[in-house]
């Protein structure tokens, strides 16, 4: 298993290593026989056009579509970390009239696919000018995580004694005292695991992007890449380095959370 999920991996890494003319040898060559830089070099130092481009450089589309990516998935995940820690405070916590049925209206939201509502969605953001911006693809990215990451604050959150929750109001402390300087201290794990998924799926968004942004200064890395491919050309060295750069920030963010992300995932599963 672990060799057919790298594999892929291993070929788009081999991709941007080896020079054009092995890697459009017939069979393809697994082991390369001469390594070169050549296409992160056109990526970062020499820019150079593409077929296709209309005059945007390979360096443009590549280092614009990050900032957008860095920009839009950051920014999000900022976000659901406050907003995702106050509802599912709120469900787990709070009581008030209809608080399980409006809940299960949340979850409901869950198994709907995103790519019915992008009609509709494209039409509001034309008449309220969110088209090709930034905001709009953070408005979009939050709204589609908000109901999984309720969901799962809910559940850690219930996993932490109320005694603390008492404790904090006693010593003078509000509810959203109590929340921001207790509960979530202890929340970390679980916090910390909302946030990397939050981060992974709002770098990986593409159908969206594609629909609600047209111009570079909106269009995120994913959706940048894919325009490397022509009607009759498919710039792979260059496509391969982008997706290698691309790669690089997930794995960091995961790397960096890693001992949290399984000790949150488990504990926010016992309820």
């Amino acid at each position: 298993m672990a060799l057919w999920s790298l594999a892929p991996f291993y070929w788009v890494v081999l991709s941007t290593l080896i020079p054009e003319v092995e890697l459009y040898s017939t069979p393809p060559r697994w082991v390369p026989r001469n390594i070169t830089l050549a296409s992160f070099h056109r990526i970062f130092v020499v820019g150079g056009g593409f077929r296709g481009g209309g005059g945007i450089t390979a360096t443009e589309l590549i280092q614009r579509g990050l900032a957008n990516s860095l920009i839009v998935a950051i920014t999000s995940t900022l976000i659901m970390a406050v907003l995702a820690s106050m509802l599912g405070y709120v469900f787990a916590r709070c009581r008030f009239p209809g608080k399980n049925l409006f809940f299960l209206y949340i979850l409901g939201t869950i198994v709907v696919p995103g790519w019915p509502v992008l009609i509709g969605l494209f039409a509001a953001f034309s008449r309220l000018g969110l088209l090709d911006t930034l905001m709009g693809l953070i408005i979009v990215s939050v709204a589609y995580r908000i109901p999984f990451d309720t969901w799962f604050m809910r559940g850690y959150l219930e996993t932490i004694p109320r005694e603390l929750d008492d404790a904090a109001r006693i010593d003078g402390c509000s509810r959203l005292g109590a929340l921001f300087r207790i509960l979530l201290p202890v929340s970390i794990p679980g916090l910390a695991s909302v946030l990397v998924v939050s981060f992974l799926f709002s770098w990986n968004m593409f159908l969206a992007p594609v629909v609600l942004t047209f111009t570079l200064k909106a269009k995120p890395i994913t959706v940048n890449m894919s325009e490397l491919i022509g009607q009759f050309y498919v710039h792979w060295d260059l496509m391969s380095a982008g997706a290698v750069i691309a790669i690089i920030p997930p794995i960091l963010v995961v790397l960096l959370f890693q001992k949290y992300i399984v000790q949150g995932m488990v504990r926010g599963a016992i309820k």
